[in-house]
């Protein structure tokens, strides 16, 4: 204790029960000695190390694998075979172990390993978005080496500030905001991120963002239609910081090269017109970044359940086994104007 204060980490062990905090530690030393032994690994084993891990995954976590396979099925219909959707969903599992080991491997990142093994492109050659000074925020999904995308972009931008991630185990947040931060980026607590990231914002900073993860209805979500019919309640902080600091949106999207590494791709600003309301924004930012998944399906987290909650009546039908009706995310429809009349 100094000053009265306790570190935050043992504040929140003591709080567990003895059993607990020795299984929280045992989770620390071992992805700690798992992270040891990865990054002594050469880079080039981890793309086929992964298909591996994930495959030997994909066969025996029975209930994700119904997860997996019910999201492709819904989101594509008969656009692809039962057959090529088994192997998109066991090549989803290989691209997730991949993007963890690389994690795991990242305390061997530098600027010049990052040069080797990533690149980067701008489909706008007139954007302004990564001009010194001009705010902006890059919105990703879950797809790909996602947790690369503030390490490769650093070349361009510099440090930019990382929002603290939280796990049942408070060690482990520490541990993995250590890993993402191996190349010079900042990390600000869960607590005071919202204004610390308005302030960055507002003085021109820059920030990336992930806006594909699912929000309870009573969290404030903005619905969003995906594949066309499917609808989900996501975040709306992205938008709304961006109405808020007058900060551009750019959608960006990383892909595995065919030489080994990654490229990331900074897609088109979002053009945000005078009394858009930050649902248009959040839609108009999955529009950019579907046709992604189109090209290529094998790369978004498809074990994740994206459709927790469906439609009252006709309109829930075609969503996966695991969606619910909810009388929240219902009221959620009709003041959004999603609902069937």
């Amino acid at each position: 204790m100094r000053g009265g204060t306790t570190d935050p980490v043992t504040e929140a062990l003591s709080s567990v029960s003895k059993w607990k905090r020795r299984r929280y530690r045992l989770e620390y030393w071992g992805l700690r000695a798992l992270s040891a032994i990865v990054g002594i690994l050469p880079y080039h084993w981890l793309a086929p190390l992964g298909n591996l891990l994930g495959s030997a995954v994909f066969l025996f976590d029975r209930h994700r694998r119904g997860v997996t396979l019910d999201n492709l099925r819904c989101a594509f219909g008969d656009r692809f075979s039962k057959e090529q959707i088994r192997r998109i969903a066991r090549h989803s599992y290989g691209v997730f172990a991949r993007t963890m080991l690389e994690l795991l491997w990242s305390p061997n990142l530098n600027g010049r390993v990052l040069l080797a093994l990533c690149s980067q492109q701008d489909l706008d050659p007139s954007a302004t978005h990564a001009a010194p000074g001009h705010a902006a925020i890059y919105v990703c999904l879950h797809a790909g080496n996602f947790e690369w995308t503030s390490n490769i972009s650093i070349s361009r931008f510099g440090p930019v500030p990382l929002i603290a991630q939280e796990f049942k185990n408070p060690l482990l947040g520490p541990l993995f905001d250590s890993w993402r931060t191996t190349v010079g980026h900042s990390i600000f607590p869960k607590k005071g991120a919202m204004l610390r990231t308005l302030r960055h914002l507002k003085e021109g900073g820059k920030m990336g963002m992930l806006v594909d993860l699912n929000l309870k209805p009573n969290d404030g979500p903005v619905i969003i239609r995906c594949f066309g019919k499917l609808l989900t309640p996501v975040t709306r902080l992205p938008a709304e910081l961006a109405l808020r600091t007058g900060a551009a949106v750019v959608p960006v999207e990383i892909v595995p090269r065919p030489e080994g590494g990654h490229l990331l791709r900074y897609l088109p600003e979002i053009p945000i017109t005078s009394g858009m309301t930050a649902a248009a924004i959040t839609q108009a930012c999955w529009d950019a970044l579907e046709p992604g998944l189109h090209r290529n399906p094998q790369l978004w987290l498809w074990s994740y359940k994206h459709w927790r909650y469906r439609p009252e009546g006709q309109q829930g039908e075609g969503y996966p086994f695991y969606a619910n009706p909810h009388g929240g995310f219902q009221q959620l429809l009709v003041e959004q104007g999603f609902a069937d009349s």
